[in-house]
C-alpha cells in the first residue's frame, strides 16, 4: 500500500481508510483464530468488534503515529493488540487462580494437571507473539537455567548447521547458574548470531522487560485474574522441565 495515502486517509477521511484496510483486519484475525486462539465461530464478530474498537481509537491512532515506520506496519500492530485483548476474555473460563499454583503443595496429586494447564497457557502467550517467540523461549529457558535444546535453536529457522547449532547451545549453556547481568550478555551474543543483528545486552534487557510486560498480561488478565511474576514463570519453566523428565 502507498504510505502517504495511508496517511492521508488518515487524517482527512479515517472511514475509507478502514475500508482500505479490511483484508489486512481480516487476515490478521484469522490467523489468529486458524492458530486456536480464538474460537473459529466468532471470526465475523470478531472483525466486526476489532472495527468497532479502530474507529473509537481513530483519534488516538492518528495522534500516536510518528511516521517512524510504514503506516501498515504500526496499523497492523495495533490490530494484533486488539485482538489480544479479544484473546484474553476467550481464555478458559475455568482458568486456576494464582494462588492455586503459588500455594499448591508438590505432593498434591492434582500439581502435575495445574502445572501442565498453566505451562499451555504460557506457550499460547508466548505463541501470540509471533515472530519475537523464539527469542523469547530462548530467553525465558536461559533465565531459568534450563538447558537450551537444539529445538530452541531451530525456532530461529534453519539457517545454521549442526556444528553451529552445537556451537551455539554450548554457548547458551555457558550462561547457567551465572547472574541476570551475565545471562543477559550472553543472549546478547546469541540473538545476535541467530536474528543477524547485534543488539548490546541492555538494548536486550529492555527487549525482554517489555515484552515480559505483555505476555504477563496475557498470563494474568486485565483486570488481573492471576499474580505471576517473571520469577513465578521460572518456576512454572523448571517444574514443566522436570515433569517431562520425569518417568
Amino acid at each position: 500500500m502507498n504510505n502517504d495515502e495511508d496517511i492521508r486517509l488518515l487524517n482527512e477521511d479515517p472511514g475509507k481508510l478502514l475500508i482500505r484496510y479490511q483484508p489486512t483486519i481480516r487476515i490478521i484475525v484469522k490467523s489468529l483464530s486458524f492458530k486456536g486462539y480464538l474460537p473459529r465461530r466468532d471470526v465475523s464478530d470478531l472483525i466486526q468488534e476489532v472495527n468497532r474498537k479502530l474507529v473509537e481509537r481513530m483519534p488516538r491512532i492518528r495522534q500516536q503515529y510518528n511516521g517512524r515506520c510504514r503506516f501498515m506496519t504500526y496499523f497492523s500492530v495495533v490490530v494484533r493488540n486488539l485482538c489480544m485483548e479479544e484473546f484474553r476474555k476467550f481464555r478458559l473460563p475455568q482458568e486456576p487462580q494464582s494462588e492455586a499454583f503459588e500455594g499448591i503443595s508438590p505432593d498434591s496429586a492434582t500439581d502435575p494437571l495445574v502445572i501442565r494447564q498453566e505451562y499451555e497457557r504460557f506457550c499460547r502467550a508466548l505463541r501470540l507473539l509471533y515472530r519475537e517467540e523464539p527469542a523469547l523461549w530462548l530467553s525465558f529457558k536461559v533465565l531459568a537455567d534450563l538447558d537450551v535444546s537444539p529445538a530452541d535453536i531451530e525456532k530461529f529457522g534453519d539457517s545454521c548447521n549442526q556444528d553451529q547449532v552445537d556451537a551455539l547451545i554450548v554457548t547458551a549453556n555457558m550462561a547457567l547458574h551465572k547472574n541476570r547481568k551475565e545471562k543477559f550478555g550472553i543472549l546478547s551474543e546469541l540473538l545476535g548470531i541467530l536474528e543477524g543483528k547485534p543488539r548490546s545486552p541492555e538494548a536486550v534487557r529492555k527487549w525482554f522487560s517489555s515484552r515480559l510486560e505483555d505476555v504477563l498480561l496475557l498470563m494474568n488478565g486485565n483486570p488481573p485474574r492471576s499474580a505471576y511474576t517473571l520469577d513465578i514463570l521460572i518456576i512454572l519453566l523448571e517444574k514443566s522441565e522436570n515433569d517431562k523428565k520425569s518417568p
